[in-house]
């Protein structure tokens, strides 16, 4: 999910911005932060912030910026990576048990959200129009009722609409969630047929698209450097008394991050959403395929093309059939093509 669009709004000027902003600046900053922990003296036992400065020399610098450099590289083609395992997409022997335990624990705050909503619904249900909202003679309890159910529906938008599809994070389950809801009221896997719809996307909805996927990289790579940064900081800091607790500083820039990529991926999934409802027919056009006359077609049409996309080995041989459209012809052929007027003679 995360990856829709990897090549497909290319360009060099995109990918240097993208490179400077999802990589650049976060291994700058990661860098830098190596830099004062290590000038520090911490790891000598002899910590003395005064150091940090005196000694820089341009050497120090150059070699800053060769870090900065090899380390965005390196983890520039991992990003595809690094937020599928962010998503919780773990599949090591020593990470298996642990997602286990994430998915199971998001399985039961899914079933407990669900209850309360049910329950809240239920109650006011039970009640008459003039004792529950918005009347103005509702009852405490009501609104309690109200509120109750306004915010587990803003929780519960979190997770996928399946109980089989929770995944073990909250990036994941987010990003599950509009995964499987965008086109899906046309029949259309995102997944599928949004890294094509983008080659025939208009630039606004392309740009929206692009710019939501950058913010939540970019949350994503901050969020998983702020964590190394964190641990880093420990052995460090070990020995250094109160300033262990400098440790705390990364892990709240990694914390905050995290939060901030789940929201973003909310934003994103819009973003795909948008992306289907404004450009479908377009692909449709791009394909040869005829216009659907009403929604029941398109998804009935949609299915069929979502197999032929899928390229399944298995339908191989029965391989779905659809019917193409001519291309249409420029106005020139058509008035070339077109019976002159007839003559005087005829």
């Amino acid at each position: 999910m995360a990856n829709l669009l990897s090549g497909a709004s290319g360009g060099i000027t995109r990918i240097g911005r993208y490179f400077t902003i999802v990589s650049a600046i976060p291994a700058a900053l990661f860098a830098t932060y190596l830099y004062v922990l290590i000038k520090s003296g911490a790891w000598n036992g002899r910590l003395d912030w005064a150091k940090v400065f005196d000694g820089l020399q341009l050497a120090d610098v150059a070699l800053l910026t060769i870090l900065t450099a090899a380390g965005a590289l390196a983890a520039n083609p991992l990003q595809f990576m690094l937020i599928q395992f962010m998503e919780g997409y773990w599949n090591g022997s020593l990470l298996r048990p642990l997602a286990l335990l994430r998915t199971l624990h998001h399985r039961r705050r899914y079933l407990a959200i669900e209850e309360q909503i049910n329950a809240s619904a239920w109650y006011l249900s039970r009640l008459d129009a003039d004792h529950r909202p918005p009347s103005n003679r509702a009852t405490l309890d009501a609104l309690r009722a109200e509120a109750l159910n306004a915010e587990m529906r803003r929780v519960r938008a979190g997770y996928p609409d399946g109980l089989d599809e929770v995944l073990p994070t909250r990036l994941g389950n987010m990003l599950r969630r509009h995964e499987r809801r965008a086109g899906s009221m046309y029949g259309i896997d995102s997944l599928v047929a949004v890294p094509r719809m983008a080659m025939t996307a208009q630039a606004p909805e392309l740009s929206y698209l692009t710019n939501q996927r950058t913010q939540m990289e970019l949350a994503v790579r901050t969020a998983i450097l702020g964590f190394v940064a964190a641990v880093v900081t420990i052995p460090f800091m070990w020995h250094q008394g109160a300033w262990l607790l400098l440790a705390a500083a990364p892990y709240a820039v990694a914390y905050a991050s995290y939060r901030g990529a789940v929201a973003l991926a909310a934003e994103y999934g819009t973003a795909i959403a948008t992306l289907i409802d404004m450009n479908r027919f377009a692909f449709y056009d791009r394909l040869r395929l005829a216009h659907p006359e009403d929604s029941t077609v398109e998804r009935e049409r949609n299915a069929v093309l979502m197999d032929i996309l899928h390229a399944d080995p298995g339908s191989r041989r029965n391989p779905p059939h659809m019917a193409f459209v001519p291309p249409a012809q420029p106005p020139e052929a058509v008035a070339e093509q077109a019976p002159g007027p007839a003559s005087d003679e005829e």
